[in-house]
């Protein structure tokens, strides 16, 4: 059977290392039918991720440019592609359901879409995201929680990711929008999405992206610290343009990590918690503060579940007597993917698919 528009650009994002998992009900269809119509649900399945001009594009589809543009502008707009002006002109390029398509929702979302996203999440279940190398996210620890002996790598710090940016920006979090639209609010802060780009004013005109200054970013990420949010980015070494202040109750990645038996087999971590039995006093302040059950007091002081501590460090924060530091995880050490397309390759690779014919 001829497989319709959404079902065609189903299949083009599965075959993105990112992955888009196929749900035997369907549910992964209808949030697509929700985000595009069939007209662009088509468009989108004949994109490359690499990007083309109109004119590019009309000679390879066979298609009008001018005819494109329109369209691709709506589609743009509407967070479906990615859109930029180059020195050779404006590009239009495919971009992975998640993180991509899905965030750029922020704004149109809706009980019903919310509703939709939530279906496919819990019965996709991270699906060619979550169950094979490299892990999409990355762990950036709270340094003021590391043994300060220890050598950190420079995208191990997140005042680094910051620091080493042009322009700032703050989104409200699409995750906990979505959960507050399924009548399930989020305790903590909302409004904690940081996103950082090399070149200057980059987030002047945006339309979900606040522009910030470094200074805010900076405070931004120190609240979200002290609130026990956990700093998540893109697992790599260098490229970066987020961190995500994220928490187990709403964030789609972590939610979904955390009901696993061994959390940080899901998203890479190099530290994890260690506690000073001189120190501790079992007043038990850190464990409600671990947002994935790692921490237990089964005798006198804490104990670490070392299957389920994920580096963060937060809970390191609240101890009155500063017994819990982060140390090193202990067994083969391996350096994160070099930038983001040597992610995506190694992903293709773990994944068995070929996104060659999308380049």
């Amino acid at each position: 059977m001829e497989m319709n528009a959404w079902e065609r650009l189903a299949a083009v994002l599965d075959k993105i290392p990112n992955s888009y998992t196929h749900v035997d009900d369907g549910s992964h269809i209808k949030v697509l039918q929700w985000i595009y119509t069939e007209e662009e649900a088509d468009l989108a399945s004949r994109l490359q991720l690499k990007g083309e001009t109109i004119e590019e594009m009309g000679e390879r589809l066979s298609e009008n440019p001018e005819k494109l543009k329109d369209l691709l502008e709506v589609m743009d707009e509407k967070g479906q592609i990615r859109a930029w002006n180059s020195s050779a002109g404006r590009r239009y390029a495919l971009i992975p359901f998640a993180v991509g398509v899905y965030e750029e929702q922020l704004d149109r979302m809706d009980p019903e879409f919310a509703k939709l996203v939530e279906d496919y999440f819990l019965k996709g279940k991270g699906a060619g995201l979550f169950d094979n190398e490299p892990a999409i996210f990355k762990v950036i620890p709270v340094n003021r929680t590391i043994k300060s002996e220890l050598e950190i790598r420079p995208y191990q710090v997140a005042e680094n990711l910051i620091n080493n940016a042009k322009s700032w920006g703050l989104r409200e979090c699409i995750c906990k929008k979505q959960q507050d639209l399924l009548e399930k609010p989020c305790s903590y802060p909302t409004s904690v999405c940081i996103i950082f780009a090399k070149k200057e004013n980059a987030f002047e005109d945006s339309q979900l992206t606040q522009s910030i200054t470094q200074e805010e970013a900076l405070e931004k990420l120190r609240e979200s610290e002290e609130a026990g949010l956990v700093h998540c980015t893109m697992n790599i070494q260098e490229g970066h343009n987020y961190i995500c202040n994220c928490c187990t109750c709403c964030c789609n990645i972590l939610r979904g990590v955390s009901l696993s038996d061994q959390p940080h087999a899901y998203v890479k971590s190099d530290y994890i918690m260690s506690v000073d039995g001189d120190l501790c006093s079992g007043c038990e302040t850190c464990i409600e503060r671990c947002q994935f059950d790692a921490l237990s007091i089964p005798e006198d002081i804490i104990a670490i579940d070392n299957e389920r501590c994920i580096g963060c460090g937060v809970c390191a924060l609240v101890c009155p007597e500063g017994a819990l530091t982060l140390v090193p995880r202990e067994g083969e050490k391996k350096d994160p993917p070099q930038g983001f397309m040597d992610w995506m390759t190694q992903k293709a690779i773990s994944r068995g698919v070929d996104p060659s014919d999308l380049m």
